[in-house]
């Protein structure tokens, strides 16, 4: 009896060592099951706003009155005093970054064993909204000069919006727009069975001016 008890035991023992080490690959396979999910579930963002700048600027401009000439075959260009005109215009905008998952696919997750890194798209900014505080604009004409024209106006204004836009990298809207990506995503795949310290969120490369979308500069010429 003693005998069969302990044959037993070891078989008992045997079977629960069997299943502890099959237990890894069986979690190992939910998690590859699991990629194609999380693609999915990711692409279901769409366009994830992440952040927001409100822009407060003041465009200025100042011109002088030129005498242009020769005299005896010499040049010359001299400023006048009392011909001077200046503007200042204050400016409100605010921009917004996205991270946008319409072309997130299977070939932006890189796996190794446990640990799996997801790699997001570039973010994008929109100037999603640009006013002109008309009541506080000031100008200084001389009388020997014509006002500035609404022509004139309108293109300070289209330079202001440009200078806006050439000022992004400088706002830290992109830095704050991959935290808040990363802050998203990040639950969404522990759900699908990675732990936080397996998981990395990286972006394919810096962000510079020279990302910015050309809708932005086509939207500054619209306006």
């Amino acid at each position: 009896m003693r005998n069969k008890g302990f044959y037993i035991l070891l078989l008992l023992t045997a079977a629960f060592v069997a299943c502890g080490q099959q237990t890894p690959k069986n979690e190992e396979k939910t998690i590859i099951d699991t990629i194609p999910m999380m693609v999915m579930q990711i692409q279901k963002c769409s366009r994830l706003y992440t952040s927001e700048v409100k822009v407060h600027k003041i465009i200025t401009h100042s011109d002088q009155l030129k005498l242009k000439g020769s005299i005896l075959a010499k040049t010359f260009n001299i400023q006048l005093p009392i011909g001077d005109r200046k503007v200042a215009i204050p400016m409100d905008a605010t921009l917004k970054a996205y991270v946008d998952f319409g072309g997130f696919s299977e070939r932006n997750i890189r796996r190794n064993g446990r640990k799996i890194e997801i790699i997001l798209p570039d973010p994008q900014v929109q100037l999603t909204s640009s006013k002109i505080d008309h009541e506080n604009v000031m100008k200084s004409v001389s009388i020997f000069r014509t006002n500035f024209t609404d022509a004139e106006m309108t293109n300070y204004e289209r330079q202001g919006r440009a200078s806006i836009i050439n000022s992004i990298p400088e706002l830290g809207i992109i830095e704050n727009a991959k935290q808040s990506a990363a802050t998203t995503i990040i639950p969404m795949v522990k759900q699908l069975g990675f732990q936080e310290h397996d998981i990395t969120i990286t972006f394919r490369k810096d962000f510079n001016v020279q990302d910015v979308p050309l809708s932005l500069y086509k939207m500054i010429e619209k306006k």
